[in-house]
């Protein structure tokens, strides 16, 4: 790096130190010249005096001009006293200095030349030295970044072998990478050609599979719906029950329409609870029909431990209730719990407004549970906690088991005959679940009945 040149300074320096003693010459033979001619003018009185003087005076008067324009402040007042006037010479020189002062920021001990001279040698000898040692830390500076150059061109250049090797490493295992790959791609084309093969193969297999489940699948259809059409037909023809009766009437009071029955406080037996009443002779209890049920009894009193007192709510004057007839409810059973599903409208009154509350009431007040609903908006509820919780049914809500005594089949609206699109949907929601819960029905055993039978056997 090229080292700074001193001439400005110099220069500048010089320049200041002549201007300033030229100013402060001319300044001073100003000053005496002026006092001199008075004094001697006045002082003169002989011609020859006289000229000497003038000869005197031109030659201060030419001194004072040469200081002038070595100052380079031609005024022709001195201006004495008036410093602030710069239009005269005295003014022009102090504002030399003060301009001096301001640039060069220094301050003076005196206002005159000779001080700013001297201030200038020394500020100019400071920034020599100042030079000279920035100077010198510009050369230590420069020896610094030749040694850090010189290091970092070795570490570049070991960094660009060690990169020349990599690259040829990185070339070569490409080479190898590619070759690898390229085996390993007609692998691959064999093995997928492969699979292929196989998947039209499985493909095939699946059709004709899937050919044969749907060919399997209708004729399950048409078996279950001839076995579900043979087995109507042959409850209707038979009306097979395998229920039995709860208990039997041991004493009738005609006179005051009460019966005692072999039921009591040991069978958990509630009061109000109802039971039909069975002729001795009967086909079967709860079979489809009602032919064999003679009347119906409601629990007033609870006697003992196996008796208890009824009030006949219904009977038929041509087959009084007597001793033994068998009476049964499918809401109750001694030392066991069942529960039911129901699905449909449930209009005992017909109406138009729902008895499912009675319906509830009644199952509850016999310990009994409904486990599966459909209610009058067509959707499904598995109650979790008869009759107050329940959630919605989905594909992991349990459905109808074992304990499940009866699906009741209530009232199935007719879409046909439904004109509001969500009376459609309600309906069609409706008719979809009963067709779910009658195969669940079929699949665990349990009996399908409708409403009027269930309510008959109730009593």
């Amino acid at each position: 790096m090229a080292a700074p040149t001193t001439k400005p300074v110099g220069y500048q320096v010089a320049v200041i130190v002549l201007s300033l003693v030229a100013v402060v010459l001319s300044t001073v033979v100003y000053m005496e010249v002026k006092n001199s001619k008075v004094l001697f003018t006045n002082a003169l009185k002989s011609e020859t005096d006289r000229k000497k003087v003038e000869e005197n005076f031109k030659k201060r008067d030419d001194e004072y001009l040469d200081l002038r324009k070595l100052a380079g402040n031609l005024y022709d007042e001195h201006g004495l006293g008036d410093d602030g006037n710069t239009g005269k010479v005295h003014g022009a020189c102090l504002d030399d200095i003060n301009k001096l002062k301001d640039k060069l920021n220094i301050t003076l001990s005196e206002p005159t030349y000779k001080v700013a001279v001297n201030t200038l040698i020394q500020r100019a000898s400071d920034l020599a030295s100042e030079r000279d040692k920035q100077r010198d830390d510009i050369k230590k500076l420069q020896d610094s970044i030749l040694a850090l150059q010189t290091q970092y061109q070795k570490e570049v250049d070991k960094s660009n072998e060690s990169l020349t090797k990599a690259e040829r490493d990185v070339g070569e295992l490409r080479r190898e990478k590619d070759e690898s790959a390229k085996s390993k791609q007609k692998r691959i084309e064999e093995l997928q050609q492969l699979v292929n093969d196989t998947q039209a193969e499985l493909d095939n297999e699946k059709q004709a599979r899937a050919t044969e489940a749907k060919k399997l699948n209708e004729d399950i259809v048409k078996l279950t719906a001839i076995n579900d059409k043979l087995r109507t037909e042959i409850d209707k023809l038979t009306q097979t029950s395998f229920e039995v009766a709860d208990g039997e009437i041991r004493w009738v009071d005609n006179q005051n329409n009460l019966v005692w029955i072999n039921l009591g406080e040991a069978d958990k037996l509630p009061k109000r609870m109802t039971f039909s009443v069975y002729t001795k002779s009967h086909n079967g209890i709860a079979r489809h029909g009602t032919e064999d049920i003679k009347g119906a009894i409601e629990v007033t009193r609870i006697v003992d431990a196996h008796t208890a007192e009824a009030r006949i709510t219904k009977d038929d004057l041509y087959q009084p209730m007597a001793k033994g007839d068998p009476i049964f409810t499918p809401v109750w059973s001694a030392g066991r719990k069942d529960n039911f599903s129901f699905i449909g409208l449930i209009d005992l009154d017909g109406d138009g407004k729902s008895d499912r509350q009675y319906i509830h009431e009644l199952i509850d007040s016999a310990g009994r549970a409904v486990d599966n609903e459909v209610g009058d908006d067509g959707k499904r509820i598995r109650y979790t906690k008869f009759p107050t919780e329940w959630v919605e049914h989905d594909e992991n809500t349990p459905g109808i088991d074992v304990n499940t005594k009866f699906l009741v089949i209530c009232q199935i609206p007719d879409l046909a005959l439904a004109v509001k699109e969500e009376d459609k949907e309600r309906i069609d929601r409706m008719q979809k679940n009963r067709k779910k819960l009658e195969e669940e029905a079929r699949q665990q055993g349990v009996r399908l009945v409708n409403l009027n039978h269930f309510l008959a056997w109730i009593g």
